[in-house]
């Protein structure tokens, strides 16, 4: 099949399951994606300043503007229900489903990547989020790949409530459970704060964060230390973390327990299948007994999941620190992967982000989301290398 044929067939799978088609808006003000993506996607970003002089963003991906587009229904719909409310009618139902097939931008993550492509996906708003709907949205994903005639290679999956569930679980102060979660959010942050923990910042650090112009001198000591800026992380964002370690060493560090079981739990790479047994051990060893609830409705999801699709026994693995692309996920994520292409190349990826309707609307509305999409231009692919 050709790119096209690809998306008309992907789309067909998700437009039966429900779904409103919408093509969002190209164009968002910039701080929405530069905040709510990771390190890796932060940096090919395709940003521009516009004839006002506000800095905007190309779509980096459709579940942004689809989310922004349903936190601003959502918010008309709350000044319509407070007005019904005098009038004593009933809103309307606050669950939605949306499919697209539309154009996303991003600076290309390999060679052979385009600028420019399409994302045939679904989203959905509202909805109980549950160990079922998780495995119902995999499923729906799942069947538009088969749909398009590629076979999954092999399937990453990974659950971004467990870590902090953990964390928690460990009962450190305050101070060091916001470290300890901000570095989750960043690529090797938490092998990094776990290294450094209870090594005190160094004299010249500590006076840069504390100097008036933090950012200035914060760039001086990096200069003077030929210490180039990696990633897409500002000096304010790094002045931040310095802080908080700051803060973290200040409440007493980390204890050596708390550390060997987030090592622990950080190295958890195995297949799905065997997931559920892992983290419980896992969690019994080190006496994690207040993550509890989150890992059973781990358990109850990989249940659902291979009930669902069977074929994820040989193919899904789970690693306990993926999927931090985009930070607005917030629970259960994956990756289809493909012959022929790199493990950064998934030809289909989806997750949980219950926050990011609260996150888009300044907390004035709320909304469980769940959404995946498909690859057409790298499906092509596997069907030209097939050929």
């Amino acid at each position: 099949m050709n790119h096209d044929a690809l998306v008309a067939v992907a789309r067909a799978v998700f437009e039966a399951a429900g779904g409103t088609p919408i093509d969002p808006d190209y164009v968002l003000p910039a701080d929405i994606p530069l905040e709510l993506s990771g390190e890796a996607v932060r940096a090919r970003l395709c940003v521009f300043t516009d004839n006002r002089g506000a800095e905007m963003a190309m779509r980096p991906d459709l579940t942004l503007p689809v989310a922004q587009r349903e936190a601003a229904r959502l918010e008309a719909a709350r000044l319509e229900a407070a007005r019904l409310e005098a009038a004593r009618l009933e809103a309307g139902p606050s669950v939605k489903t949306y499919t697209y097939a539309a154009r996303a931008f991003r600076l290309p993550a390999a060679q052979d990547d385009p600028f420019e492509f399409t994302q045939v996906g679904v989203e959905r708003f509202g909805y109980a989020a549950d160990p079922s709907a998780d495995a119902e949205l995999f499923a729906l994903v799942h069947r538009a790949v088969e749909a398009c005639g590629v076979s999954p290679k092999a399937i990453v999956t990974g659950d971004l409530a467990i870590f902090p569930a953990c964390i928690d679980a460990l009962d450190l102060p305050a101070v060091t459970t916001d470290l300890l979660k901000r570095a989750f959010r960043q690529e090797g942050g938490v092998r990094a704060v776990l290294d450094a923990a209870s090594r005190p910042l160094e004299a010249d650090i500590l006076a840069a964060i504390e100097a008036p112009d933090t950012e200035a001198a914060l760039n001086a000591v990096l200069a003077a230390r030929d210490v180039p800026l990696v990633g897409a992380r500002s000096l304010g964002e790094i002045a931040s973390g310095l802080r908080a370690r700051r803060a973290a060493i200040e409440a007493g560090g980390l204890p050596e327990t708390a550390r060997t079981a987030l090592l622990a739990l950080r190295d958890v790479d195995c297949p799905l299948v065997d997931a559920p047994a892992t983290l419980s051990a896992l969690a019994k060893a080190h006496a994690l007994t207040g993550a509890s609830s989150a890992l059973e409705a781990f358990a109850s999801r990989v249940e659902k999941i291979l009930g669902l699709v069977p074929g994820a026994r040989r193919t899904a693995s789970f690693r306990a620190g993926f999927g931090r692309r985009f930070t607005y996920y917030d629970g259960f994520v994956f990756e289809v992967l493909a012959e022929g292409l790199a493990p950064t190349q998934p030809v289909a990826a989806g997750g949980r982000y219950d926050g990011l309707i609260a996150g888009l609307s300044g907390a004035r509305v709320c909304a469980t989301g769940i959404g995946g999409v498909v690859r057409p231009d790298r499906m092509a692919r596997v069907w030209r290398t097939d050929a």
